[in-house]
């Protein structure tokens, strides 16, 4: 049981190599094309309409004597979020990586993401056929940009034509000079053996290579033309050979999407690391002090799931129930399963309503579309009661507004999205409200303390009442009340980087009810914000800009212009690599400048790196 997700940059052919997986395997008769709009696993019309992959999609099939779960993800850099959850669950990553196009810019973003994970990837080096391909060149590309540690497992004759044929066991010299270079310099031993005797058995070399694979530290490179079906055997002889699961030993389950059939059930997807999971058990969810009973469960049996009554560990459950979100635990968490951020979405956009009607079956559709995806995170404006959402960029407000549409009947327009600030506090304050005094009709008194806290750190809460003096419930509710009340500063955005104390309290034991500190709280921690002023925090990223040494000039003055940070420029060649700094509001739409001026040779990888104070001067 091996569960694997392809993953790679937009157009690189993920869902191609997916479709002649399943058809080498004998999932599916014919295998379907992006093109034609036939394809198993990009099954949403406006997937097909738009031929990109918007929605994670698994299937299983059979190799030999392993069941493979697939997890075919998408490439725009606006549906990461998507990829970010796909990650946590999978036993080997495929990045596929055209052979014309190379080393992209969502290329190098998701094999960070995996990097950090050390999550098994081979290397599915696509399009070999395509006229202009020169793989050394390639190989130097993915060795400065990604990794270079390194594994050939087969080679190509005649590769950038249409003759172009992957030999399944014939590697080169130079390619097994490479392997045992890039082994070496991975394991002692090996490297011992090669300078002594300048040799090293092949089942020994492959063996280590393999051990190698499977903490992260090494790349298997395979090479095919999934269009033209080849190289797809050798890879699933790869995946059935070098994968493997390691099971936990307790119950440990992670729900990695949720989504609805065809039916409106709602479905949650969860990968199954340890233990078992059956039907009409009760489970727990892990950290929620909840438990949920399994009424209905399915697995997948080649492209559609099938009702089963138990599914076991290394498995993809599929568990029909209102009590799961995306990212729950059902019993403990796994071991060795660090989860690593590359997904924040720092744009909000504005749905337009027109009606009453309209806004109701808006909020609905929302509530619905934020379950699938909860970075959307759908809220009502506490002053302006606007519909808004939350977006990675301009790709997503479309896609959002054709599901609209689509599946939900609505035909409205999602305004240009704005950048989304924060807020924080200037200076320490406090502020409290009596009861019954000073206008103050709650019979509660409630007193708390705000102080600024470093860029990056957060909201810290924390009592100073005794609960002897004031109980829970009342205790909680103040804390509610300043959660609600920071959703909204001075200028209009949620505050941050702060710490809330819980100072002072007074009750009246017949008249006071947890409201009354809930409703209190939030009026005294914004009277603390008054006090204190807040400034504005922008939300930055941290880029790498690969790109011909002749635009370095241009590239710097634009960087500068946007109010950005460049640190020492590399030349590697004819090319020169800038990092540093970008706020998001001023670099939205740079990736199509510099593709503009570098005729497509420029390279820009962004990460979000947090918030800065934002220089109201500048």
């Amino acid at each position: 049981m091996i569960n694997i997700g392809i993953v790679a940059h937009v157009d690189a052919g993920k869902t191609t190599l997916t479709e002649q997986m399943l058809y080498t395997c004998g999932a599916i008769k014919n295998p379907g094309r992006v093109d034609q709009g036939n394809t198993i696993t990009d099954d949403l019309t406006l997937e097909r309409q738009r031929g990109i992959t918007i929605k994670a999609s698994t299937v299983a099939m059979a190799w030999k004597t392993c069941k493979i779960n697939l997890l075919d993800t998408p490439g725009h850099m606006d549906f990461i979020a998507e990829v970010e959850r796909s990650l946590g669950v999978l036993d080997i990553a495929i990045l596929a990586i055209s052979a014309k196009e190379g080393v992209q810019p969502q290329t190098k973003v998701i094999y960070n993401a995996l990097k950090r994970g050390n999550i098994p990837t081979i290397i599915f080096i696509n399009k070999v056929d395509r006229v202009g391909v020169v793989l050394n060149d390639l190989y130097d590309v993915i060795r400065n940009e990604l990794d270079d540690a390194l594994y050939f497992i087969n080679s190509v004759e005649d590769e950038g034509t249409r003759e172009a044929t992957v030999c399944e066991h014939l590697l080169l010299e130079e390619m097994m000079e490479s392997n045992k270079e890039t082994v070496g310099l991975l394991d002692e031993q090996i490297l011992m053996s090669l300078l002594e005797t300048n040799c090293i058995e092949p089942d020994v070399l492959n063996s280590t290579a393999q051990k190698l694979f499977a903490t992260g530290q090494l790349l298997p490179v395979l090479h095919g033309s999934a269009l033209l079906g080849k190289g797809i055997i050798p890879l699933l002889d790869l995946i059935v050979q070098w994968g493997k699961t390691v099971s936990q030993p307790h119950l440990s389950a992670r729900v990695y999407k949720v989504d609805r059939d065809s039916h409106g059930e709602r479905r949650c997807f969860a990968r199954v690391f340890g233990g078992e999971l059956e039907l009409r058990e009760v489970y727990p969810i892990f950290s929620k002090d909840k438990r949920f009973k399994i009424l209905k469960m399915a697995a997948f049996e080649g492209i559609k799931p099938v009702t089963c009554g138990k599914v076991f560990a290394g498995d993809i459950a599929i568990i029909y129930t209102d009590h799961l979100e995306v990212e729950d635990i059902i019993g403990e968490p796994p071991y060795n399963r660090k989860r690593h951020s590359i997904a924040v979405p720092t744009l909000k956009a504005r749905v337009d309503d027109q009606d009453l009607a309209m806004r109701k079956a808006i909020c609905e559709a929302l509530v619905q579309l934020t379950d699938e995806d909860p970075f959307l995170e759908f809220s009502i404006h506490p002053i302006t009661e606007a519909i808004e959402i939350k977006i990675f960029g301009i790709v997503q407000k479309e896609i959002i507004e054709m599901q609209l549409l689509e599946r939900f009947g609505i035909k409205t327009s999602i305004q240009n999205p704005d950048t989304i600030y924060k807020e924080r506090p200037v200076e320490s304050s406090t502020a409290c409200r009596y009861m019954y005094k000073d206008g103050n009709h709650y019979a509660a008194t409630v007193g708390l303390k705000v102080e600024p806290l470093p860029v990056g750190t957060g909201v810290i809460y924390e009592t100073l009442v005794s609960f002897g003096d004031l109980k829970k419930s009342f205790q909680n509710a103040v804390r509610e009340g300043v959660e609600f009340g920071l959703r909204e500063g001075l200028s209009g955005w949620s505050l941050t980087d702060l710490k809330v104390s819980f100072i002072y309290s007074e009750f009246n034991s017949v008249d006071s009810t947890p409201s009354d500190f809930r409703k209190l709280a939030e009026e005294v921690v914004k009277l603390a914000i008054i006090k204190s002023g807040t400034e504005r925090l922008e939300p930055i990223l941290e880029f790498e800009l690969t790109l011909p040494q002749y635009a370095i000039g241009k590239a710097v003055s634009d960087i500068l212009k946007m109010r950005g940070e460049i640190n020492e420029p590399v030349i590697v060649k004819d090319m020169v690599l800038l990092t540093g700094k970008l706020p998001v509001d001023t670099s939205k739409a740079y990736d199509t400048e510099i593709a503009d001026y570098t005729s497509g040779k420029g390279i820009l990888i962004t990460r979000f790196s947090g918030y800065q104070v934002v220089d109201e001067k500048a």
